[in-house]
Order: C-alpha cells, then sequence, then structure tokens
C-alpha cells in the first residue's frame, strides 16, 4: 500500500473508532441513561420528526437496519419509557413511533451534547479550514453511501 493509502486507511479507521468511543462514554458517563449507542440513535431518529413520529419502516430506512430489528427495538424502547407507538388518525393500519416525555428530554440531552461538541471543533478551525472541511467530509459520505451494497 502506497503511503497516502495507508495513512487515509489508518486516519478513518481511527476516527472511526474515535467517534464510536466519544459515544459509548457519553452514555456511560451519565447514569441515568440506560441505553445503547444504537438505541440512542434510533431515538435519535424518532426526535427529527417530533410531531408526527417515525414509522418502522421509516426507521429502519434511515439507520440502515431491517423491520424485524427495528420492531425489537422500539418495544424495548417503548418498555424502558422513551417510546410510545400510536395509530395514525388518518389510517389505523400504520403505527407511528413517538417519543415520550422521558424520550424528549434524552434527545435533547443527546442533541445539546452534539452541538457542545461541534462548536468545540468549530474553535479549532478558521473559515476557509471550516469549508473545506465540509466538502471534504461531504466527498467522502458520498464515496460511502455509494460503496454501500456495492459488490467488491
Amino acid at each position: 500500500m502506497q503511503s497516502f493509502q495507508k495513512m487515509l486507511n489508518s486516519m478513518l479507521m481511527e476516527v472511526y473508532h474515535n467517534i464510536m468511543r466519544v459515544e459509548e462514554e457519553f452514555l456511560q458517563n451519565n447514569h441515568r441513561i440506560n441505553l445503547t449507542i444504537r438505541e440512542m440513535h434510533l431515538i435519535e431518529c424518532v426526535g427529527m420528526d417530533r410531531e408526527n413520529g417515525k414509522t418502522v419502516s421509516e426507521i429502519a430506512e434511515y439507520l440502515k437496519l431491517a423491520k424485524p430489528s427495528v420492531t425489537v427495538a422500539v418495544n424495548k424502547l417503548e418498555k424502558k419509557g422513551y417510546l410510545s407507538k400510536n395509530s395514525c388518525q388518518n389510517d389505523g393500519r400504520v403505527v407511528r413511533v413517538t417519543l415520550t416525555r422521558e424520550g424528549r428530554k434524552i434527545d435533547l440531552y443527546h442533541r445539546r451534547y452534539h452541538m457542545s461538541m461541534i462548536h468545540e471543533i468549530e474553535n479549532e478551525f478558521d473559515e476557509a479550514e471550516r469549508d473545506c472541511l465540509v466538502r471534504v467530509i461531504a466527498k467522502l459520505n458520498t464515496f460511502f453511501e455509494k460503496s454501500i451494497g456495492a459488490k467488491t
């Protein structure tokens, strides 16, 4: 492997693992929150459409998970008191998942944590560097989105 390729591979792996560790520490250091990273991301997903909630299919699509896995996770989070399931007013066959009061508090706390982290990162860069960073991350994300499901 060439020097650039080795360095990029190492950096991407390190960034990925550091992001996961930061998220894990956030959850572990707050003893009031009894959630896994996947559960926190599911709550975050549902919180994106606070008024209407989301269907299991919408959650599965967003999180790139199988619907049965999402159903199990939703049921578990409902028992923990973070989510509720409600029949759609327009179509009784459709079930919408929404955040409970406790779920909204956790979601808000997690969003504030992310914003704090983003502000700290933002302060490390000048405007030109921030613009470059956003462009590079957007290109990386586009590459990874194209790679999902691609056969190698």
